[in-house]
């Protein structure tokens, strides 16, 4: 039985990595790329426009596969520290609290490395391969789990002070956003250009009054009036 068991949560922890490689690569490939290998004709012709389709609506399926990773992941590490401690406080005779702790350190490991660093290493690297890959079996997930996580997201955003993120935390342009501040605080660009880029993402929830001006304030000339009188007002 904990044999068993211990391979599924092995298996979990290989699914949960492909699956926040998958994440890093469709929230980092390039539209414009994708739309050249559709256009190249080398087979891929197909994945391609299936994959343009899922950046069409990135951030939705973007969360989708944290949530799946985020399934996986829980699962792996409750699987794997169930078998150990039961393993270790039954056979060679260790307290449970620190066959607890030597659990969660290699987890902690096992975590960092084989679920944080190496996968999205792979899926920056390959973005493009592995955004065509995972194209598919995304859109099949979003189909079946796409109401889910936008009830997270609500459930998330309604227990997070301040204004929480319709789309979710997870999406690219909250990244590129810390992206843009961190650029700023290296001096790698000017503060003015930092102002305008986030003034990019401000202008969609902008309303038109914001930025009109004043009935009062404009200035105004008669259509009868010639060029020299429009020039000298």
């Amino acid at each position: 039985m904990n044999l068993w068991l211990l391979l599924l949560a092995i298996v979990l922890i290989v699914l949960s990595g492909l699956l926040i490689a998958a994440e890093t690569a469709i929230a980092r490939v390039s539209r414009s790329r994708i739309d050249e290998l559709r256009k190249d004709g080398n087979g891929n012709e197909k994945r391609a426009e299936l994959l343009l389709t899922v950046l069409e609506d990135r951030p939705r399926y973007v969360n989708v596969l944290f949530l799946l990773s985020t399934i996986a992941n829980v699962t792996s590490v409750i699987l794997i520290g169930y078998v150990a401690v039961r393993a270790l406080t039954a056979s060679d005779g260790w307290s449970t609290w620190l066959a607890l702790v030597v659990v969660i350190a290699a987890m902690v490991v096992v975590a960092y490395v084989g679920l944080g660093v190496a996968p999205r290493t792979l899926g920056r690297q390959h973005a493009d391969r592995i955004a065509l890959i995972a194209a598919r079996p995304t859109r099949f997930f979003a189909t079946i789990l796409g109401p889910i996580t936008t009830l997270l997201i609500v459930i998330g955003n309604a227990l997070t002070p301040g204004k929480g993120f319709r789309e979710g935390p997870f999406d690219t342009a909250a990244e590129l956003r810390e992206m843009v501040d961190l650029a700023g605080a290296d001096d790698l660009i000017e503060d003015a250009e930092r102002k305008m880029i986030h003034s990019v993402f401000d202008l969609g929830d902008t309303f038109a009054r914001e930025v009109m001006v004043p009935r009062t304030e404009m200035v105004f000339i008669e259509r009868h009036k010639t060029l020299r009188q429009a020039i000298s007002l």
